[in-house]
């Protein structure tokens, strides 16, 4: 019988899956969303908040019943159920939200189900059994990993693009629509993912001096 996993080893999954194995900037994960739609702050938390709807669920119940299918059968397990997730996220968007919003995801809504987000979320963790536990805390650390990612890229390309954030005007006269193109999506990415290697490797001699002073 497996050994129930402690809290703080829950936290530690919840946080490496957050930042030092971030979706987005070290796995590569999820980027066509964010580079396609991520340029207004309110579509990237509409989209961040879908994301984690289908996420989570899908991971840890992948967890619990995943081994009742065979192999071959998982794939489009994954996606069908992936997609009612997806539909229901979106039909709470359009009916309850905003029908702005909604329209403005409509398209990349559905192509979320097979993004490689979710396909490669939930394969790894039926490949590796994890624990629902262990689970929950990966796919809520990989669900806010993404959503921090695509919160901050969208608004600062709102910021170049409209001098907005969440449509409050910044008054900032200067604006840069070419930000909207994916490409600058893809430069901004870019950066990001440098600067958490920078931060993390900052982090690393920090503890091996700390270390090096104790000894």
């Amino acid at each position: 019988m497996k050994q129930r996993p402690t809290v703080r080893s829950l936290l530690t999954v919840l946080w490496d899956a957050f930042l030092p194995r971030n979706v987005v900037l070290v796995q590569a994960m999820g980027l066509c969303p964010i580079l396609a739609i991520g340029y207004d702050l309110k579509y990237g938390v509409a989209l961040a908040v879908c994301t984690a709807l289908v996420l989570v669920p899908a991971n840890v119940l992948l967890s619990l019943f995943g081994e009742k299918f065979p192999l071959w059968l998982r794939p489009p397990v994954y996606a069908v159920f992936t997609s009612v997730l997806l539909l229901g996220a979106a039909f709470v968007l359009h009916q309850y939200i905003s029908l702005d919003i909604y329209a403005a995801l409509y398209l990349f809504l559905p192509l979320m189900a097979v993004n490689s987000l979710f396909t490669m979320r939930t394969v790894s963790v039926q490949t590796e059994r994890v624990q629902p536990l262990l689970s929950l805390a990966d796919s809520l650390g990989a669900a806010l990993g993404f959503a921090l990612v695509l919160c901050v890229a969208s608004a600062l390309r709102e910021i170049a693009i409209f001098g907005t954030v969440w449509d409050v005007p910044l008054g900032i006269t200067t604006h840069f629509p070419e930000a909207q193109h994916p490409f600058i999506g893809y430069v901004l990415l870019g950066f990001m993912a440098a600067a958490l290697q920078w931060i993390q490797q900052g982090l690393r001699r920090l503890s091996g001096r700390k270390g090096e002073t104790e000894l």
